[in-house]
């Protein structure tokens, strides 16, 4: 469950984030053809996927979708995790992905398994990161007790529009901490003994170079301070990838799962399907330098967290 400062946010989303029909009537039409051709022998199927991609045009959510191939942008990221709870939400198609869809569920599970470890390990006078920060809401939703005093929450991100918005979400969320934001690409922080504690959600599932993302890892751990943590996530692969899943179908939906699978796989052909085991990213980190790795499973075992620990520096001193 994710809890959080219970208030109504409000936050004012235009431009690339609010799509008409007209704006993807291009996306639209590649996908029919592609949809029709596909399935031209199976008329049911296609004429069901091609009602599924009508409904999905009929939402602002889903809009965004079919023109960025099931990706997200900071605002519709904060909205399916938390802002739609103040939306209200009419269309069936809409009410399945953020309520049902199994990775939805385990993505805002995954948030409040962020937070309950920022909460953890937060403390006065922390310097904490997010990179990407999007709108930043995993730090400035944080319930923290009053006696944490004098944090920092640094956002970073390649694309300095989402400041903005992480600034109004600040304001909403009348935050009592400093924020600051810098436009640097994750790769190339160039950053040293820096943060406390970093979060990064989101790069992973999207890049298939291992080496690079092992090269971010890197970098995370070079900016981090000694004993500094990291909160990562990986999506781990479903049966039909790996046969030693490791995903709990006792949790999943079999239907849902079904819906979703069309939804994204078939009509989005959704971009973030790079998929890591839970021992493969414990690798991957071990090899960019962390050690004390944490893993924390979401109920369905598809989106895990990782808290790992930047070692303590060398002892430099002559002797």
């Amino acid at each position: 469950m994710i809890t959080t400062q219970a208030r109504h946010i409000s936050l004012t989303h235009t431009g690339p984030d609010k799509l008409t029909r007209a704006q993807i009537a291009e996306e639209i039409k590649q996908i029919q053809q592609r949809l029709s051709k596909q399935f031209e022998s199976d008329p049911e199927k296609r004429n069901d996927l091609l009602k599924m991609l009508d409904e999905l045009a009929d939402f602002e959510l889903g809009r965004f979708f079919i023109k960025n191939k099931g990706a997200l942008s900071a605002y519709w990221t904060w909205y399916a995790i938390l802002g739609f709870n103040n939306s209200a939400t009419t269309s069936p198609l809409e009410r399945f992905i953020l309520e049902k869809a199994p990775i939805a569920l385990a993505t805002q599970e995954r948030f409040s398994i962020f937070q309950t470890l920022l909460t953890k390990h937060i403390q006065s006078n922390s310097v904490v990161c997010s990179v990407p920060c999007g709108m930043m809401a995993d730090l400035l939703t944080l319930n923290l007790p009053e006696q944490i005093k004098e944090v920092r929450f640094i956002g970073i991100d390649i694309d300095n529009t989402v400041f903005s918005l992480a600034k109004d979400l600040a304001k909403q969320m009348q935050s009592r901490f400093h924020c600051e934001f810098f436009k640097k690409d994750a790769w190339n922080l160039n950053m040293e003994n820096t943060f406390d504690i970093i979060t990064t959600h989101g790069l992973n599932i999207y890049e298939k170079d291992d080496s690079r993302i092992v090269a971010l890892y890197r970098g995370l751990h070079n900016a981090l301070k000694a004993h500094g943590k990291l909160i990562c996530s990986a999506l781990t692969p479903p049966p039909i990838i790996n046969n030693e899943s490791e995903w709990d179908f006792s949790k999943i939906s079999q239907a849902d799962l079904i819906s979703s699978s069309l939804l994204f796989k078939t009509i989005l052909e959704a971009t973030w399907s790079n998929f890591h085991t839970s021992e493969k990213t414990c690798s991957q980190l071990k090899e960019a330098g962390f050690e004390d790795i944490e893993i924390h499973w979401d109920s369905r075992k598809m989106f895990p967290t990782f808290c790992a620990q930047k070692p303590a520096l060398p002892n430099l001193t002559p002797r």
